[in-house]
């Protein structure tokens, strides 16, 4: 082998998510199992549709879903957490805008005594009070602080620009929001979202017949009579561009963020606008890295990012600049949004970037328990299992003059939101 010659570089003709074995509980809850990998391990993720976007008030969601972990009716917080890590098991809440889950990683050999604590979280909860205070101090002093952050600022004040009107994806918590539920609130959210009516479950790693046979006995022996019919919200779709300063008094820095609505991962234009994020400021080397860092030495970081969310899509350019440069930050970044909706983009460049997503599409499903995370997403989105063959395509067929539509289509300077804090 000679080392002073660099390796051939192949990409894959084509990427399948392993297709997961579909498995109904006695109690109609479905299970996706990805049986998988050499090593005794399990995750076991549930996930309902229990997100902030179904919640009247900010916060709610997220309480519920963070203090499950504080107790049940014969434990408490800390006994809890002890039992589970008895067993060398731990347990992850997560609360996004569409959905709440419930993850637990377990050696499979303790499946068992696992799942029934897992089992007790979800239909046992109780929510002391001394643990809902608590939250609520940890998250007003974390507020407290971040309120001092121009890239806080930046941030909650884009997201109400761009999703106005009190819609769930533009809501922001103050610290009224975490004092406002009283015991009984949480308690109602819980019984009725945490039901087996509104869940579905990813099952990933080793797995046996015995393992299946556990989970049958205990999430599948959950009953609830809660009626659970899912209720269509409709929030305004539309927003009016706008440019705001935040003013920070004594702030050295500027925060900047600047975006629009795009579609999501649904359409069928979201996959191409990855691959014209990327060049644009997805990754390391992208063109908004070499400008406004490497080139001008504005910032040690800008990046970019297309985000897919189950009602809706959009897209941002975030970072911090020296106070004295930030207005030639901004002529900068959108010189570089005008480039992409002008000229073409160069082959050598082209290829670099779909052969980095190619590498990160591979790396993202490397191991059960990646792949099952990548289930969950076309399982929320109603997608089929062949969304990420297709996808690959997309990053390998897209050329110069798509990439051209799709900046004059979406990424309109006068369409976008503008936030400047510091």
């Amino acid at each position: 082998m000679n080392r002073a010659i660099e390796p051939e570089l192949r990409l894959p003709e084509k990427i399948t998510l392993p297709e997961p074995e579909i498995i109904s509980l006695k109690n109609g809850v479905k299970v996706y199992c990805v049986n998988a990998g050499e090593q005794e391990i399990l995750k076991l993720e549930v996930i309902f549709r229990a997100g902030e976007w179904y919640g009247e008030k900010i916060a709610l969601a997220t309480m519920v879903n963070k203090l499950m972990e504080a107790g049940t009716s014969t434990k408490t917080a800390y006994e809890l957490s002890q039992a589970f890590d008895f067993y060398g098991a731990y347990i992850e809440t997560e609360c996004t805008s569409d959905v709440a889950s419930v993850k637990l990683f377990t050696l499979t050999r303790f499946a068992k005594e696992t799942f029934s604590l897992l089992m007790e979280m979800l239909t046992d909860a109780v929510f002391p009070e001394e643990e809902m205070e608590l939250f609520a101090t940890q998250n007003i002093q974390q507020l407290r602080i971040n309120r001092k952050k121009v890239e806080y600022l930046a941030r909650i004040n884009f997201n109400m620009l761009l999703f106005p009107s009190g819609h769930p994806y533009g809501r922001i918590a103050d610290e009224e929001s975490y004092r406002q539920f009283s015991q009984a609130d949480l308690k109602k959210w819980y019984t009725e979202k945490y039901c087996p009516q509104n869940c579905i479950a990813i099952l990933s790693g080793k797995t046996d017949d015995n393992t299946l046979q556990y989970l049958n006995d205990t999430l599948g022996a959950w009953k609830s009579d809660v009626q659970h019919p899912m209720v269509e919200l409709n929030y305004p779709s539309e927003f009016t561009p706008q440019k705001s300063f935040v003013p920070v008094e004594g702030a050295v820095q500027s925060a900047i963020r600047i975006g629009c609505r795009i579609p999501n991962k649904l359409h069928p234009d979201f996959a191409s606008l990855t691959v014209l994020n990327t060049i644009l400021g997805g990754y390391f080397g992208s063109r908004l890295m070499s400008n406004l860092r490497e080139d001008k030495g504005y910032t040690y970081g800008i990046g970019s990012a297309a985000v897919s969310m189950v009602q809706q899509g959009y897209f941002f350019i975030t970072t911090q600049v020296a106070a004295t440069v930030k207005e030639d930050a901004l002529v900068q970044i959108y010189k570089e949004i005008q480039i992409l909706r002008e000229q073409e983009v160069g082959a050598e460049e082209l290829q670099l970037v779909k052969n980095y997503m190619i590498g990160t599409l591979q790396q993202s499903m490397d191991g059960p328990l990646s792949v099952a995370d990548r289930i969950k997403s076309t399982l929320i989105y109603g997608l089929n299992m062949n969304y990420y063959e297709n996808y690959l395509q997309v990053i390998k067929d897209i050329n110069s003059e798509q990439l051209i539509h799709l900046a004059k289509t979406y990424l309109i300077p006068s369409e976008m939101v503008e936030v400047v804090a510091g």
